[in-house]
């Protein structure tokens, strides 16, 4: 009897003690399950705004950078205020010979470039777009404190046997192709102060043409140099027309591209300087050209000739 009562009670309890068991098995089970949910909307949640974060920096860097490379196009900005290092630089006063020396045809290599910002004195540096260096070579120039403008391809007489390159403006264009090409190969060259024109002996005898180009060069406040490829050009005219600030060149330095013909040139410049107040010269990366304009510097520094940045020029 008592044995039966015994196993009664152990059988109670047994029951009992199974279905706390039970129960602590299922709510262990539930937690666990909650657990992992959390921490697995927690990882969710976090990755999530770990991306949207990633996306939000990236796309303020995007705008960083192209903010810096439009800031030197801005609409009616002067150009002296584009580059911190040329607004600081010493006036020379308009009394004294002052003369601009523009190297078109960069941004093909970086090699030409260094022996050029190597000349002590504020050389103005043309850039061609669409090139391998054509960035490189506007920042490098533009951190060394020299002016940098935009050398514009245009349709020279001869085209397409003579090609002016990526980025052209063409005749064949009309007034939309125009500007939307422009806009291209300004984006190509940042820290623009102005603009000068690479061939261009046909398109620049076009006055239509022309004006639609000077016009958005006036919008982004950059100047104009006339290369003056060709003797019948309208920049100069259109320009002085709609207000652009402008110059024309007057003497293209390498023609001959030897050391001892350009050194004879910038002599003669120097030895008729009563004859002359201001001078725009163009020349290209040529090892000659960059060996005389050095060993011209100590001959112009005597006769108190001033290399001036193109900008100083400008009317």
């Amino acid at each position: 009897m008592r044995l039966t009562q015994e196993l009664g009670k152990r059988g109670r309890y047994a029951k009992v003690s199974g279905r706390s068991l039970g129960s602590w098995i299922c709510i262990f089970v539930l937690f666990a399950v909650v657990v992992f949910a959390g921490y697995s909307l927690y990882r969710w949640v976090r990755v999530e705004t770990a991306q949207v974060s990633h996306r939000e920096v990236s796309v303020k860097k995007v705008v960083a950078r192209d903010s810096t490379k439009h800031e030197s196009v801005k609409s009616g900005e002067p150009a002296e205020h584009r580059n911190t290092v040329q607004a600081d630089r010493e006036t020379v006063p308009e009394t004294e010979n002052r003369i601009a020396v523009v190297i078109d045809d960069m941004g093909y290599d970086l090699l030409v470039l260094d022996k050029i910002l190597q000349i002590d004195a504020p050389i103005t540096v043309s850039i061609l777009p669409h090139l391998s260096y054509s960035i490189l070579v506007a920042e490098r120039a533009n951190k060394a404190g020299r002016e940098v403008i935009l050398h514009l391809p245009m349709e020279p007489y001869g085209y397409p046997g003579k090609c002016p390159g990526s980025g052209a403006l063409l005749l064949q264009m009309d007034r939309d192709e125009i500007v939307n090409q422009l806009e291209e190969d300004i984006k190509d060259v940042p820290h623009l102060s102005g603009v000068n024109n690479h061939m261009g002996s046909k398109f620049m005898e076009d006055g239509e043409k022309v004006e639609i180009v000077l016009d958005q060069l006036k919008k982004r406040g950059l100047f104009f140099l006339d290369s003056l490829t060709t003797k019948s050009s309208k920049g100069i005219q259109v320009a002085k027309k709609i207000g652009l600030r402008h110059v024309g060149r007057d003497i293209f330095l390498d023609n001959d591209c030897g050391l001892e013909e350009t050194l004879d040139i910038l002599n003669r410049i120097a030895k008729k300087q009563d004859s002359w107040r201001t001078i725009v010269i163009i020349g290209h990366p040529h090892e000659s050209t960059i060996q005389a304009i050095r060993k011209a510097l100590p001959i112009f520094r005597h006769r108190n000739i001033h290399i001036v940045p193109l900008s100083d020029l400008v009317q």
